[in-house]
């Protein structure tokens, strides 16, 4: 009998864990009305992917100051430091970061993203 209970047992925590993996926090997913909460595993995605914007934000960052301190200025597009095409753009929105080459400034636009 004993055995029969630590089964059961574990199989209601197993379906718990699921269900409060899954299932969501009870945040929603947007501002709309109606849309469905936001899982455990999507916030970590998301959370994953803005570290992700981040650090390729550091990294070109990197190369636009390395590249005006041994060359001769600020490249004109992103494309001259080199970097995969990957690198460039956005891993949360797939569009590619705004450079101005006049500041050598770089920016992403996605929303939640423009503070890094």
């Amino acid at each position: 009998m004993r055995l029969v209970g630590v089964l059961a047992a574990v199989a209601i925590l197993a379906i718990l864990v699921v269900v409060w993996l899954y299932y969501g926090t009870g945040r929603q997913a947007g501002t709309m009305p109606g849309a469905p909460p936001v899982s455990r595993v999507t916030e970590t995605k998301q959370a994953a992917r803005g570290v992700e914007c981040r650090n390729n934000l550091n990294q070109i960052r990197t190369a636009i100051q390395m590249r005006q301190g041994s060359e001769e200025g600020l490249p004109a597009t992103l494309k001259e430091l080199g970097l995969p095409d990957q690198m460039l753009v956005c891993p949360e929105s797939g569009q590619p970061y705004q450079y101005d080459p006049n500041t050598g400034t770089v920016r992403c636009s996605t929303p939640g993203h423009r503070s890094y």
